[in-house]
């Protein structure tokens, strides 16, 4: 809420520099005009309050400052003051603030008036190198026959059954084993870390890879015994450099069952009659697929490109919000899979340590690229309008399955949110400028067998892939 007073606001700023690219302000606005806006709130408040013995809006003043809660009119000359305030302390100070201040102490005295402090980070100098025509390439790889049925394959694969072995079948390669195991460390059995009815398959288990070797030719009914060797820098100290014993019971082995490709398979994963329809299908898709990365493979030259020739310096203190931020948000992710960081570490074979210092530096260049986006953006004037806001909000409400007023709403009861979506968007058309600017030649690319896993596993995205990802990334 402004203040409703349009008078220039005059206040008195100290500026404190601070570790990280922050600086504190302090800030005070004088008596007399808190004594205005004081002014104005108890008449807002008299026009609506039903005082006895008044007419609504007629009750002095005197009567109003007895009645209306000392607290809430407080806040309210608080909040009333506190935008053009904070608006005109940045000013005076001649700082650029970078994003939203951490606003603390506001308190309201008769002597010194409104006074608060505004933790800024700021924003850095940036000296842009060249980025209209710059030179990049569209690589496209075609979409062989191997591709498509190797996507064929796929879809056949997830539609595979398993049926339960014989008792006396033994278990191979990419078998389903239900286990029963037991943990020994130093010769005791660890009640937390043995588990019943644990489902893996054969070859292909990222939790355990020493059962991948050790269950095939096994039975069902079956005990047999793997040793795992935990690294000397794993995650959880008390097993770091030991040995454990596994006692690992085939409870139960299924083996897969894949359908036949024929006809009846393309009418019951598709809407087509036929097989060779269905492939041609797939073709279509990969095709879209790799025309979208390849779209989205020149935006990142650009913006890597941008962000390389330019020179600033990142602020600590924005580095270790979107450090905590990214952080925050795998342990989310974790949670809603069942799992835990400790796990998630140990799953990965990676420490801490390492875990964080790769965040802290994807988080590094991501700041960087934003901050260079948002310079050019600057420069270039370019500004996110509110047809396109709402365009966006119709997009992401369709994808998501929801009503624009519910998405509307969960914006609306976050800021940070809203803002990182005006940010993406910002960027989005920043980038846009740089492709309609720069000089794009396209080379086919002749796919080699890398190359078709690449393009085999982004196939399993979806049938399309919005050309904006790169663009997306910037702010995360």
């Amino acid at each position: 809420m402004s203040s409703p007073d349009s008078e220039k606001l005059d206040v008195d700023v100290e500026v404190k520099e601070l570790d990280g690219g922050q600086v504190e302000l302090q800030v005070k606005v004088p008596p007399d005009r808190v004594e205005k806006v004081k002014a104005a709130v108890l008449r807002e408040f008299g026009r609506r309050a039903n005082i006895p013995g008044f007419r609504k809006g007629k009750a002095p003043r005197s009567v109003l400052e007895r009645f209306v809660d000392q607290e809430v009119l407080r806040d309210r000359i608080i909040d009333s003051l506190l935008e053009d305030a904070y608006d005109a302390a940045t000013e005076k100070a001649g700082i650029k603030p970078l994003d939203r201040a951490r606003i603390g102490d506001a308190d309201i005295t008769e002597e010194a008036g409104l006074a608060f402090s505004a933790t800024v980070t700021l924003r850095p100098e940036i000296e842009l190198g060249e980025y209209e025509g710059l030179k990049v390439t569209r690589r496209v790889t075609p979409v062989t026959d191997e591709n498509v049925e190797a996507e064929l394959e796929r879809v056949r694969s997830r539609r595979a059954q398993f049926r339960e072995l014989p008792k006396d079948e033994l278990v191979t390669e990419g078998d389903l084993a239900i286990v029963d195991y037991e943990m020994f460390l130093d010769g005791e059995k660890k009640e937390d870390a043995s588990a019943q009815g644990y489902p893996l398959e054969v070859g292909a288990d990222q939790l355990f890879p020493e059962m991948n070797e050790a269950l095939p030719g096994s039975k069902a009914g079956e005990t047999r015994d793997v040793e795992v060797r935990y690294r000397e820098d794993h995650s959880d100290p008390s097993l770091a450099g030991k040995t454990a014993q596994f006692k690992v019971t085939v409870k139960e082995a299924r083996r897969r069952q894949l359908p036949e490709l024929d006809d009846d398979f393309a009418k019951e994963v598709s809407d087509l009659e036929t097989l060779d329809a269905l492939r041609q299908r797939i073709r279509e898709n990969l095709e879209a697929v790799g025309k979208a990365l390849a779209e989205e493979e020149v935006r990142t030259q650009l913006i890597q490109q941008v962000s390389e020739t330019a020179s600033l310096d990142v602020p600590e203190a924005l580095v270790g919000r979107e450090v905590d931020r990214r952080m925050e948000e795998v342990e989310n992710e974790l949670d809603r899979r069942g799992l835990t960081l400790h796990q998630h570490l140990q799953n990965t074979n990676r420490s801490f340590e390492d875990w964080r210092a790769d965040i802290e530096a994807d988080a590094r260049a991501a700041a960087r690229r934003a901050l260079v986006l948002d310079e050019i953006g600057e420069r270039e004037t370019i500004h996110v309008t509110d047809e396109e806001m709402h365009e966006e909000m119709h997009r992401q409400a369709e994808r998501e399955g929801q009503s624009e007023q519910d998405l509307q709403e969960r914006y609306s009861s976050d800021p940070a949110q809203f803002n990182r979506l005006v940010t993406r968007l910002y960027h989005r058309k920043t980038v846009q400028f740089l492709l309609d600017n720069a000089e794009v030649t396209e080379e086919i690319v002749e796919p080699e067998a890398a190359e078709e896993d690449s393009a085999d596993t982004a196939s399993e995205r979806g049938d399309s892939v919005p050309p904006e990802q790169e663009a997306d990334r910037t702010d995360e």
